[in-house]
């Protein structure tokens, strides 16, 4: 019989285990001398425990190299203002001797906004829808019976009020687009009158030309202003005349005077 084919007894089962315990006996390897893996210390240095603790002057200069600015301490402090940024000064005149203002330069100026005369003409403005939209609710009354004269008016005084109401909303906004509309609407108001005292004059036995007299003056009038207005050059066109360079912009404590 073989090796493998032997049937040891118990009693010799653990003297086999502790030879082969011994056979598998790694021996165990010298520890190294204190000190002897760890590299010498630099010369005329002597080695110090790390620290985490970061001095302020440091991280002063590490966010400075990482903004791309000077350090805190070389930078001059500035006061946080809460006002608006002072403007650019003016640029050149154009061929038609008009200086362009950006926003922030028309803000400035001390005849920017809805004051003064124009205060006057959003009232007129004003005014003009509030007696469109009565004369629009008595035309619209009577096409019944008016024929086709009443109509025309009613149709055309409802595109009318629709007209004023945009040129009230493009003043309100101080929009660009106001000057252009409310010259065209002006020209067509005019227009609009005369037709008015013609198709009203049998009833109104004449009387409504007297209405009718006094209300183009004071629509030309008007025109002439938008036309001619420095306060609505520089709300609505931010824009002023080469000769009034020195006026824009004023100090921001300055009142504003009426155009």
């Amino acid at each position: 019989m073989g090796e493998r084919d032997k049937v040891e007894p118990f009693w010799a089962r653990p003297l086999q285990a502790k030879r082969r315990s011994q056979q598998l006996a790694v021996p165990e390897r010298p520890s190294p001398e204190p000190g002897a893996d760890t590299p010498p210390p630099a010369s005329g240095e002597a080695p110090r425990a790390p620290s985490l603790a970061v001095s302020r002057e440091e991280r002063r200069e590490t966010i400075a190299a990482l903004i791309g600015g000077p350090a805190t301490g070389d930078a001059v402090r500035q006061e946080p203002s809460l006002g608006r940024a002072p403007p650019e000064p003016p640029g050149e005149p154009d061929a038609q001797g008009w200086i362009q203002l950006t926003l922030v330069q028309a803000a400035h100026h001390r005849l920017f906004g809805v004051k003064g005369w124009l205060v006057v003409l959003a009232v007129f403005v004003a005014l003009g829808l509030f007696m469109g939209l009565v004369e629009l609710i008595d035309f619209w009354a009577t096409t019944d019976h008016g024929g086709l004269a009443a109509w025309i008016m009613a149709v055309l005084r409802s595109v009318m009020v629709l007209w004023v109401a945009l040129v009230l909303g493009l003043l309100i906004g101080r929009s660009r687009a106001f000057p252009t509309n409310f010259v065209a609407y002006t020209m067509v108001n005019v227009i609009y009158l005369g037709l008015f005292g013609l198709a009203f004059a049998h009833v109104t036995h004449g009387a409504v030309f007297t209405g009718v007299a006094a209300a183009i003056p004071l629509n030309l009038l008007a025109m002439a202003y938008v036309l001619r207005s420095r306060r609505v050059n520089v709300t609505f066109r931010h824009r002023v005349r080469a000769s009034k360079r020195a006026e824009a912009p004023p100090p921001a404590a300055s009142a504003a005077s009426p155009a």
